[in-house]
């Protein structure tokens, strides 16, 4: 029960039984509310990193709900993650996805290294194009899957030795990738403390 499923509670409990008791009730629901203002608005981390990320893109639909932030791990080690999903429907057949994540690695990693490697692996398949760019003076590496005939695109911006923006897209080309990116509130991501 919450602090505020407690107050009302508490505040039916006085008036129905005791009439007498209602300027206990006054009191409570007083102090209720005084507690209830000096909650605070501001979620806790991990839930702090998702302030950067926008909550609309031009020409697409949000998904209803979040992801919880998530622990995983891959190659450049253990991280924690936060993502809001995007997608348009352009006509039956053809629907654009993307997907906005940041992912902190946590302290003493340098990611940059691991990605060039990665990077260069993800080249040597057929039908792939990468390319090593800034967005908002953050090194960004964005690459671009067309094997399909539909494009895949991730771009993945450094905002932190420590944390990564990325941007995926399914059925999105990879100018189109760099725009949406372009939407996230950077200076947020880099503010989000532990």
């Amino acid at each position: 029960m919450n602090v505020q499923e407690s107050c009302r509670s508490g505040l039916s409990f006085f008036l129905m039984f005791r009439p007498a008791r209602f300027a206990a009730a006054v009191a409570l629901s007083f102090s209720c509310a005084f507690v209830l203002s000096a909650s605070p608005d501001k979620p806790s981390w991990p839930l702090t990193l998702r302030e950067g990320l926008p909550a609309s893109l031009p020409g697409y639909a949000a998904a209803p709900t979040d992801t919880l932030p998530e622990d995983a791990e891959n190659e450049m080690g253990s991280y924690v993650e936060v993502s809001r999903f995007f997608q348009r429907i352009e006509s039956q057949t053809s629907t654009k996805q993307f997907r906005i994540a940041i992912q902190d690695y946590g302290n003493g990693k340098d990611l940059v290294a691991s990605l060039r490697r990665a990077v260069a692996e993800a080249k040597k398949a057929g039908g792939v194009e990468t390319r090593e760019t800034e967005v908002s003076g953050f090194k960004t590496f964005v690459v671009t899957d067309r094997s399909t005939g539909r494009p895949t695109t991730l771009v993945t911006v450094i905002v932190l030795p420590t944390r990564l923006v990325l941007g995926q897209g399914a059925n999105v080309p990879a100018d189109e990738a760099m725009q949406l990116i372009k939407a996230v509130d950077f200076a947020k991501v880099v503010a989000v403390k532990k």
